[in-house]
């Protein structure tokens, strides 16, 4: 027995016109938004990583103009780990100093040098924790410098940015205070900030 589609009903178009206007509308508005965002946020970034080198400090507070605090910022500081960057040097060290972890592989039509994984891992950790190319041996406290091997960046610093909590003192959120200030006419976002410009060379 075949049962019988319901015909599917067009919306109605004054609702359909007021949907997609308002999408679409505020598409634009996300759009405008995002590109004055970026502006802002690089010149953010500019700025802090410049007081991070001047001061030190890894935090600031983000204010209204009535100095209530709604949100914060800090410097998330980045990563770095040991690495073999150069593995001649490496090996040769290895071969002279621990010869134990150095073998040769025979594979058709040539040799391989062969170097404990484990081995090469406890150095890196080593020298990652210590923060400097040498390695001290755990069993005769002998403290080598280790050749072919640098600390590299594995992850920038960043900044983390939060917004405040309600609290019994202040009930509303970062979030809400921003929306009392744009309704107060005390925040502007629409109008672009004078961002430090490049000083451009002079022209004869």
């Amino acid at each position: 027995m075949s049962t019988v589609e319901k015909k599917v009903e067009a919306p109605d178009p004054e609702q359909l016109a007021a949907v997609l206007r308002r999408r679409q509308a505020m598409r634009a508005r996300l759009d405008a938004a995002e590109a004055l965002f970026e502006d802002v946020n690089r010149e953010a970034t500019k700025l802090l990583d410049r007081q991070y080198r001047a001061t030190r400090s890894v935090k600031a507070d983000v204010t209204l103009d009535d100095d209530t605090k709604f949100a914060s910022v800090t410097r998330v500081g980045g990563e770095a780990e040991a690495r073999v960057t150069d593995r001649d040097a490496y090996v040769a060290w290895v071969r002279d100093t621990y010869p134990e972890f150095f073998d040769f592989r025979i594979v058709p039509a040539r040799t391989e040098v062969v170097i404990s994984d484990a081995f090469t891992d406890r150095v890196l950790a080593a020298v990652t924790a210590a923060n400097t190319a040498q390695y001290a041996d755990p069993e005769t406290g002998e403290v080598h410098d280790v050749p072919g091997v640098a600390i590299r960046p594995t992850r920038s610093p960043y900044f983390r940015w939060t917004f405040t909590r309600a609290s019994k003192r202040q009930p509303l959120d970062g979030r809400e205070l921003v929306d009392d200030a744009l309704a107060a006419a005390r925040l502007d976002l629409d109008t672009p900030l004078a961002l430090e410009q490049a000083a451009k060379p002079e022209q004869d």
